[in-house]
């Protein structure tokens, strides 16, 4: 991993708790699994920073090493993986990502997480 794309994900993490690595933008997410977080983040309102890894051809593999996970999108809370996209919806049916949030005290809207239970039980 070149020491330029590592320290700009040490400055991407000491400036933003949460972050979400994607492919394309939030207005215009480039594929389902970006667009799919986005939603799911977005749903209960967890506010995050978006980093679009196709902006650069060494972020995805040098993201990949950090988290040793293949798939995006990518969670990371406090520079720490949480999931990838495909887990994100599992994590909030099984009140883990809610467990993660609240030890870390990141602001979510239960009540939206409750209704996402809910609609997707």
């Amino acid at each position: 991993m070149s020491d330029e794309i590592e320290d700009y994900l040490n400055d991407v993490f000491s400036k933003h708790r949460v972050v979400l690595f994607m492919n394309g933008t939030v207005e215009a997410p480039a594929d389902a699994e970006s667009m799919a977080a986005r939603n799911l983040l977005s749903s209960i309102k967890i506010a995050f920073h978006p980093v679009d890894v196709s902006r650069d051809p060494r972020l995805l593999p040098a993201l990949q090493k950090r988290s040793e996970w293949e798939q995006l999108a990518q969670l990371f809370i406090d520079g720490q993986f949480i999931c990838d996209s495909f887990n994100m919806g599992t994590f909030l049916k099984s009140k883990d990502l809610d467990k993660i949030l609240k030890s870390k005290k990141v602001p979510f809207d239960e009540a939206a997480a409750d209704q996402f239970r809910e609609m997707n039980s």
